[in-house]
């Protein structure tokens, strides 16, 4: 009988498998955080399907919701709007609308997002022209199922800036590391 000597036995073959599997358990996690931190994929996952959803829910309930961006207090909320709230320019002071729309946020907390300690919300753009610095801003998302053109700019506590970009007619947000100009 011949042996065949050109094939991997199983106790190799387990062998190599088991160090591939420790190479990667130790190396994927550090790649990862030199990418993103926690706290900064946690601000991004948060605006990103936040946006998405408030487009789809608009839509679906044909119904008008608001992201408020509380720029003084560094938090987000969403509220509903009604008709006559989605008129008029959308830099518009948005305190006023925020307390007559908000939905439950105190009791419903999924509802409201505080950036965490460090972080800070810069400003919302609506257009080259068009910028809150502070106070509230209202991005409005429509039954139609487009929304405000924004750009929401966060610092983090390195003081490295994202801007999300929220376009009218794109479900996604896109991210980026420095400011984006609007074109017309």
């Amino acid at each position: 009988m011949r042996n065949n000597t050109r094939a991997f036995t199983l106790v190799e073959i387990i062998v190599v498998m088991a160090l591939i599997g420790t190479i990667l358990f130790f190396a994927v996690p550090r790649m990862e955080g030199t990418l993103l931190s926690d706290e900064s994929r946690k601000v991004s996952r948060w605006i990103v399907l936040n946006v998405a959803e408030l487009k789809n829910k608009s839509v679906q309930e044909q119904t008008a919701y608001i992201l408020y961006v509380d720029m003084d207090n560094n938090l987000f909320e969403i509220g509903r709007g009604s008709g006559d709230q989605f008129s008029g320019d959308p830099s518009i002071d948005g305190d006023a609308l925020m307390d007559a729309g908000l939905l439950e946020a105190e009791e419903n907390r999924r509802q409201r997002f505080e950036l965490p300690r460090g972080y800070r919300l810069t400003s919302v753009r609506f257009s080259e022209e068009s910028r809150k610095t502070s106070g509230t801003a209202t991005i409005r998302f429509y039954p139609k199922g487009y929304s405000d053109r924004a750009s929401i700019h966060i610092r983090d506590r390195d003081n490295r800036q994202k801007v999300y970009v929220v376009e009218p007619f794109l479900a996604r947000v896109k991210i980026h590391d420095d400011h984006v100009r609007f074109s017309h």
